[in-house]
């Protein structure tokens, strides 16, 4: 029987998983800085939740299927649509609510490299306010996110309202399932050729129609350039750059304008944005997000607007750097096989572990000398040593892995020596 994971899916190996906390705990930290509470929506929603927007298309994205009760459900996809069913439901809640949430969400894509169909997200909400200060907040989170963690993506900022107008009133394109068509054209243009993606949708609009949108999403770069090119167009940009001064007043320099940037996801309604690993182009963007003001409504609360941003934790992990830290655990060993020795460094280790510190003793039945090369190998800080000689006294040696030197402690100091050192 062949017992390997479906295709997409894998294990988080321990080496990872030291990572992805690091990642956890740096967002958990950003969330309190900026005062976002922290909950999970469900891993399990009914489908037709899932679809109230996206339309019944979204199946073959996504994760679905029947349980017992004949239900239609979907494994959640992100965690956006949950949380936003989440706060309209909760009429209590008063404006601005800023909500975190750190979990795990499938989808049915081609694996490719850092893409996963079972992966983590962390992901920002903000409701209540419709302004360029609230989508500022989120892309200043999504900066002080990543500085926590040793790293400075590129910002590119774009809008899904602007390259709406110009799909209607330049490309000519009046249905809005064929405007929604272009702007997923244009969402693929880094990952498909443009023959590629005028032949899929060919039914939405022309070649030449699409080379017309190529043409203008092309502009990218410093925002005051590109907005001076989108006036002369007699596009309005004065809340892309109420953004963008937000942003300055904030700290947050570093960004652009690229029209190019729409995000894959329908529910979007205005600015988009999203960040890029510099050193690494190939993992695509480390997170995006933007204004969403439709999704509420949909599911009851047309009072509520909403902006928000979510990222990939694999992506981080493929793009931060992290030291290698050194060891803190301590390992107790028995010389020899005297019960009364092998239980001494039980307790010993049983003490170490209730003051707080990482610790173990043997349960091998190895020889000190195995015990320490295992012990070095692993990169142990330190070996607590109880032979005879030491029950005798009421001490242990402590060998420091590191260097090799041993000394002689009494029991009672054992704890404060390791804490010390």
């Amino acid at each position: 029987m062949d017992f390997a994971l479906p295709r997409g899916l894998r294990d988080i190996a321990p080496e990872e998983l030291e990572s992805f906390e690091v990642i956890r705990a740096a967002f958990a930290d950003t969330c309190r800085a900026f005062d976002y509470k922290l909950m999970e929506p469900s891993s399990l929603e009914l489908l037709e939740t899932l679809e109230a927007k996206s339309g019944p298309a979204i199946r073959d994205e996504i994760y679905c299927f029947k349980d017992k009760s004949e239900r239609d459900l979907g494994l959640r996809f992100d965690l956006t649509v949950g949380i936003t069913r989440y706060v309209a439901s909760k009429r209590e809640l008063s404006p601005p609510i800023r909500i975190g949430s750190f979990g795990s969400v499938w989808r049915y894509d081609e694996p490719q490299y850092g893409k996963y169909r079972w992966f983590y997200q962390w992901d920002a909400e903000l409701f209540g306010p419709s302004n360029p200060e609230a989508d500022a907040e989120v892309i200043e989170f999504s900066a002080i996110l990543f500085g926590k963690l040793g790293t400075k993506p590129k910002i590119s900022i774009g809008s899904r309202k602007i390259l709406e107008s110009f799909i209607r009133n330049s490309v000519e394109i009046a249905e809005e399932a064929k405007i929604l068509d272009a702007m997923r054209a244009v969402d693929k243009l880094a990952k498909k050729t443009f023959d590629q993606i005028a032949e899929e949708y060919s039914s939405s609009f022309s070649k030449d129609q699409f080379q017309k949108l190529v043409d203008f999403v092309k502009l990218a770069g410093e925002s005051s350039v590109v907005a001076e090119a989108l006036r002369e167009n007699k596009i309005d940009t004065g809340s892309l750059l109420s953004i963008i001064d937000s942003l300055h007043s904030r700290g947050i320099k570093d960004v652009e304008l690229n029209l190019s940037i729409v995000r894959g996801i329908d529910y979007y309604t205005d600015m988009v944005f999203e960040a890029f690993d510099r050193d690494n182009p190939r993992l695509g963007s480390l997170c995006g997000g933007g204004r969403y003001d439709s999704l509420p409504a949909i599911y009851g609360r047309p009072d509520l607007s909403a902006t928000g941003v979510a990222g990939g934790v694999e992506r981080a992990m493929l793009a931060i750097k992290f030291p290698k830290t050194a060891s803190e655990k301590i390992f107790v060993a028995a010389v020899g096989t005297d019960p009364e020795l092998r239980a001494k460094a039980n307790s010993i280790a049983a003490e170490l572990r209730a003051s707080g510190l990482s610790a173990q003793s043997d349960i091998m039945g190895r020889s000190l000398r195995r015990i320490l090369e295992a012990q070095s190998a692993a990169g142990t800080r330190a070996v607590v040593i109880v032979g005879e000689r030491e029950l005798a006294t009421n001490s242990a040696k402590i060998k420091w892995m590191a260097s090799g030197e041993e000394v002689t402690v009494n029991l009672k100091d054992i704890k404060q020596r390791l804490i010390q050192n």
